[in-house]
C-alpha cells in the first residue's frame, strides 16, 4: 500500500509539472502574470508532493518494507541504520529519484527568490526548470520506478552494494546531485534571457550567485569521491581518469569557466553571450554524466548496469541541444555587450579569456579521452581504450599555462595593461619562489624521482606555484595598503576578491598536491609474524598477533596489525584487511594508512594464508604531498563560501525593460 502510495505522488508530480511548463510557456507569450502564479504554485505543489514519495521511500528502507524490488535489491536486515537511509541513493532508481527531488526542490527556492527586476522572465525560467521536471518524473514512474512491487514480498532483501558502504558515499552522491541541480537555474536563466532578448542586474546576480554555489558544492563533492577511491578500492590513488570521473569534472570545469566570464560581464559588460552559453554547457553536461552513468555505455566502478534509460537520456540531451541552438541561433544577436565598439587589448579582461579558452580547452581534452572508447567502437567495432597516461600528456601543460595566466591576470586591472607596482611584484616573486622550491624540493622528497623529465616537470611545477603565489599575495597587500590597512572594512567591501583569492591560493596548493603523483613508491611484500621490510626511511614490522577477525557492524573483517618504526621507535599501529559481508562471498579492500604533512604511508592486505604460518602479502604505497590535495579543497570551498556571500551589485544592463504583464 505505502509503495502504491508513493507511485501515485510521483503520477501526479509528473503531471502537475507537465502543466506548470504549459502554463509558464504560455504565461511567458501572454505576459499573463496569473498563469505564471499558477505555474509557480505548480512548482510548489510538486516539491512537497515529491518530498512525501521521497519519505515513504525512506520509511520503507529503514523498516525493512520489502514489499518493493528497490528495497529488496539495496537494503537486508543486517545493514546498519545509516546505510539504510543512504541506500535511497545506492541504485540507479534511488538516484534518479533523488536527483529529480533535489531538482524540484532547487525549482522551488528559485521561483520564491527571484530579484525584482528578473520578474519579466520568471515565466521562461519556470517553463525551463518544470519542462526538465516534467521529464524526470515521467522517467521515474517509468524506466526508473522506485517503487515497483515485489511479489511476493520476501523475508530478507540481497542487500546494498558493499562498496557503498562508506561513509564517504553517504555525503558524495547527494552533494554531486546537489551541485548539479545547481548549474540548472544559471541555465535556465540564460535560455529565459534569449527569449527575452536581455540581461539585468539581478540577472547577473542571480546567475553568479547560483554558479558559486554549484562550484563549492562539486569541488566538495568531487573530492569525497575521491577520498571514497582512496580508503575503499585499495590500489592506492584517488583520481584514474574514469569515465564517470570524468563526466562529473567536466560540470566543475564548466561552473569555472562561468564564474570567470560573469566577472567580465559584471565589470566592463562583455561575454554575455559566453556566460549563456559556459551556463547552458555546464548543465548539459550534468545530464552527459548521467547519460554515461546510467546508459552502460562505458566500463566503470562507478557505473550502473545496462538500463533502457539511457536513450531516453539520450533523447533528453539530444532535445536540450537542439532547442537551445535554435533559441540561441534566432535570439543571440539581441544579448549585447554594453560596449559594441571595445577594442580587447592586454588587460585583466584578455587573461580572463585566456583563462575561459584554457578550461574549455580542458574540458574538450577530457571529452575526446572519455567518448573516443564509444565512438571507436561504434565505428569499427572494436573499443579502443583510453587510460590515464593520454589525459596526463595534457594536463601538466595546462595546469601550468593556468597557473601563468591567474598570475598575470590578477596582477592586471581592467581596460588598463598597466601593472600597479608590477617590477617590484616581479622581482619579488621571482626570486622569492627559489627558496620555498628549494623547501618543497627538500621535505616533499623530489630529489627521490627516479625519471629526469618527472623531476624537471615537479620543479617547473613547484617554482611556477611559488612564484604566482607570491604574486597574488603581494596584489593582495597592496589592494589593502589602499585602504590605509583596514582589514575588517576591506574583507567586508570586498567579500568576492576576498573569497576569490583564497579559492586561488587553494588551487595552487592542489597542484602541489597533484605533483606528488608523479613520484608514489609501490612495493609488494609476503610476510610472516615478526618479519620486517625497510620503506622511505621507515621499518614496517608484521605484529607477533598474526592474523585477526573482528566485527565491524554487519562484516567481518579479517585484518594485522603492522607496526611503523622510524629511529627504533614505533610511530603507528597500522592495519589493513579485508571485510566479507554476509551479501556478497567475495573480501573487500580495508585499507589503513599512517601519515604526516608531507606523506602517506599506505597499507592494502592483498592476501592472507593463516595455513602458512599466518602469511600475508602487502601493498604499500607511498604517497607524497596526497595531503594537500585534501587541504587544498578545505581551502578552496571556504573561499568558494566567501564569494557566495558578496552582496556587491552586478553592472545594471542600459537596456533593462521593466517587467511589464499585459494581463493582470
Amino acid at each position: 500500500m505505502l509503495g502504491d502510495l508513493g507511485f501515485f505522488l510521483l503520477l501526479i508530480c509528473s503531471v502537475v509539472s507537465v502543466y506548470g511548463c504549459i502554463s509558464a510557456t504560455i504565461a511567458a507569450k501572454l505576459r499573463h502574470k496569473k498563469l505564471y502564479k499558477s505555474s509557480q504554485y505548480a512548482v510548489f505543489l510538486t516539491g512537497a508532493l515529491s518530498l512525501c514519495s521521497a519519505g515513504i521511500l525512506w520509511y520503507m528502507l529503514i523498516t525493512h518494507d520489502y514489499s518493493v524490488a528497490y528495497v529488496v535489491k539495496n537494503s537486508s536486515n543486517d545493514l546498519p541504520l545509516i546505510f539504510r537511509i543512504t541506500a535511497f541513493w545506492s541504485a540507479m532508481e534511488g538516484s534518479h529519484f533523488l536527483w529529480t527531488l533535489f531538482i524540484t526542490l532547487a525549482s522551488c527556492v528559485a521561483l520564491a527568490t527571484y530579484q525584482k527586476d528578473n520578474e519579466h522572465i520568471m515565466p521562461y525560467v519556470s517553463a525551463f526548470l518544470q519542462g526538465v521536471m516534467a521529464w524526470m518524473f515521467i522517467l521515474a514512474i517509468t524506466y526508473s520506478d522506485p517503487f515497483a512491487t515485489q511479489f511476493p514480498p520476501v523475508a530478507n532483501g540481497t542487500g546494498m552494494n558493499e562498496l557503498l558502504q562508506n561513509y564517504y558515499m553517504a555525503i558524495h552522491p547527494p552533494m554531486l546531485f546537489i551541485g548539479y541541480v545547481a548549474l540548472a537555474v544559471p541555465a535556465a536563466y540564460s535560455i529565459a534571457a534569449l527569449c527575452y532578448g536581455d540581461v539585468t542586474e539581478g540577472w547577473l546576480r542571480t546567475v553568479r550567485r547560483w554558479t558559486v554555489f554549484a562550484w563549492v558544492l562539486l569541488t566538495a563533492a568531487i573530492t569525497l569521491g575521491g577520498r571514497w577511491a582512496y580508503v575503499e578500492l585499495g590500489w592506492g590513488g584517488y583520481w584514474a581518469w574514469d569515465p564517470v570521473e570524468n563526466s562529473s569534472l567536466m560540470p566543475w570545469l564548466f561552473a569555472t569557466a562561468s564564474m570567470h566570464s560573469l566577472i567580465v560581464q559584471d565589470k566592463i559588460g562583455q561575454l554575455k553571450r559566453l556566460s549563456i552559453v559556459l551556463a547552458v554547457f555546464g548543465f548539459f553536461m550534468c545530464f552527459w554524466g548521467t547519460f554515461i552513468t546510467r546508459s552502460g555505455v562505458i566500463s566503470s566502478v562507478h557505473s550502473f548496469a545496462l538500463s533502457p534509460i539511457g536513450p531516453a537520456y539520450l533523447y533528453f540531451l539530444a532535445g536540450i541541444l537542439l532547442i537551445t541552438s535554435i533559441i540561441f541561433a534566432f535570439r543571440a544577436f539581441l544579448i549585447l555587450p554594453s560596449d559594441v565598439d571595445k577594442a580587447w587589448g592586454i588587460s585583466k579582461e584578455s587573461a580572463l579569456m585566456i583563462t575561459q579558452f584554457l578550461t574549455i580547452s580542458f574540458i574538450t581534452i577530457i571529452f575526446i579521452g572519455t567518448m573516443f572508447p564509444v565512438i571507436s567502437e561504434a565505428i569499427t567495432g572494436q573499443k579502443i581504450t583510453i587510460q590515464a597516461p593520454y589525459f596526463n600528456s595534457f594536463s601538466p601543460f595546462i595546469g601550468f599555462a593556468t597557473i601563468i595566466v591567474m598570475a598575470f591576470g590578477n596582477l592586471m586591472r581592467f581596460q588598463s595593461p598597466k601593472i600597479p607596482g608590477g617590477k617590484k611584484i616581479m622581482i619579488t616573486a621571482l626570486l622569492g619562489s627559489f627558496p620555498l622550491t628549494a623547501i618543497f624540493y627538500y621535505l616533499g622528497d623530489l630529489h627521490l624521482t627516479v625519471q629526469t623529465y618527472q623531476m624537471v616537470a615537479q620543479l617547473i611545477g613547484c617554482y611556477l606555484v611559488g612564484w604566482c603565489g607570491i604574486c597574488l599575495t603581494m596584489d593582495y597587500l597592496q589592494k589593502l595598503k589602499i585602504v590605509g590597512n583596514r582589514f575588517g572594512l576591506f574583507i567586508k567591501r570586498n567579500l568576492g576578491y576576498n573569497g576569490a583569492y583564497i579559492a586561488h591560493i587553494g588551487f595552487l596548493i592542489a597542484i602541489l598536491g597533484f605533483l606528488g603523483n608523479y613520484r608514489g613508491m609501490r612495493e609488494e611484500y609476503v610476510m610472516t609474524p615478526g618479519q620486517a621490510e625497510a620503506i622511505y626511511g621507515y621499518q614496517l614490522r608484521y605484529d607477533n598477533s598474526g592474523i585477526k577477525t573482528k566485527k565491524v557492524e554487519n562484516a567481518k573483517v579479517t585484518f594485522v596489525t603492522m607496526n611503523l618504526e622510524k629511529n627504533g621507535k614505533v610511530v603507528a599501529h597500522i592495519e589493513p584487511g579485508r571485510s566479507l559481508y554476509p551479501t556478497k562471498p567475495e573480501y573487500l579492500h580495508e585499507v589503513d594508512f599512517y601519515g604526516n604533512f608531507w606523506h602517506d604511508i599506505y597499507i592494502s592486505l592483498a592476501g592472507f594464508d593463516p595455513s602458512k604460518n599466518n602469511e600475508i602479502t602487502l601493498q604499500v604505497y607511498v604517497n607524497p604531498t596526497v595531503r594537500l590535495v585534501w587541504l587544498s579543497v578545505i581551502i578552496m570551498c571556504i573561499g568558494g563560501t566567501i564569494a557566495l556571500l558578496d552582496g556587491r551589485r552586478g553592472q545594471r544592463s542600459k537596456d533593462v525593460v521593466a517587467a511589464k504583464w499585459e494581463v493582470a
